[in-house]
């Protein structure tokens, strides 16, 4: 087990050890977890301290404790991901359902901004998609994705275009990635021509801007996206905070 430094809790020590099997796929997506008592020999600490350690983990939704089977490292399922990143309902409050609709796919060289969003070199290769997102028939949101392929090599339209269930549990399934955090920014905008054509608006017509960076361990950016989304159809719902 690592080493205390200063005043840091022991919880916070074993936390950080987890996390690194975590990054390292010592323990993989659907993996279940050593038991709390082979964890405190492990570390050499008591039951309480692991417990707090792997309960953090588990609001983070890093870990889920499953009935019957233990603490298992989460999967990007469907509805785990949206669980956690997907920030919508419809208009009577409930969890909006989207199917996905695969526009288009590149690859292109970082610019600038890019290349200081996701930290890494200017020009260096991105894979940029566009993703259209529908409830029913009716286009809701248009997402577009720059993420390195250096992180994700043999990427291209058809694998992206198959993969099963959310674009994080891609990363994670494939690439062995896992998304562990997202930053947004969002704000008010007008549709430009293109927009409008995809998401089905008169071109000027007001619409949502949100910005998102993705990262995985080590607070490493892996994806950047725009989502622009038509909120005559939806809500977006940030919810911070215990829930009971």
């Amino acid at each position: 087990m690592p080493a205390p430094t200063g005043d840091q809790p022991l919880y916070e020590i074993v936390r950080t050890g987890i996390m690194e099997r975590l990054r390292t796929g010592s323990w993989a997506a659907g993996d279940k977890i050593p038991t709390e008592p082979q964890l405190a020999q492990e570390f050499g600490v008591g039951i309480g301290t692991i417990r707090r350690a792997v309960e953090e983990l588990v609001a983070e939704r890093l870990l889920i404790r499953r009935a019957g089977r233990g603490t298992i490292v989460a999967k990007f399922t469907d509805q785990h991901a949206f669980d956690l990143y997907f920030s919508f309902t419809d208009t009577q409050g409930e969890t909006l359902a989207v199917s996905a609709r695969l526009l288009r796919f590149g690859k292109e060289r970082a610019t600038q901004a890019l290349a200081t969003t996701l930290e890494l070199e200017r020009g260096a290769r991105l894979a940029r998609v566009e993703n259209l997102r529908l409830r029913g028939d009716v286009p809701i949101m248009l997402d577009r994705l720059w993420f390195p392929l250096d992180l994700f090599p043999g990427l291209d339209a058809e694998s992206f275009s198959a993969r099963r269930g959310s674009i994080y549990g891609f990363y994670q399934e494939r690439y062995g990635i896992s998304v562990v955090r997202v930053a947004e920014n969002l704000s008010a905008t007008l549709a430009d021509a293109d927009v409008a054509e995809m998401l089905g608006v008169q071109p000027g017509a007001p619409i949502l801007r949100i910005e998102r960076t993705a990262y995985t361990f080590k607070d490493k950016p892996i994806e950047f996206r725009i989502r622009f989304v038509d909120s005559t159809q939806c809500s977006y719902r940030n919810v911070r905070g215990l829930q009971d």
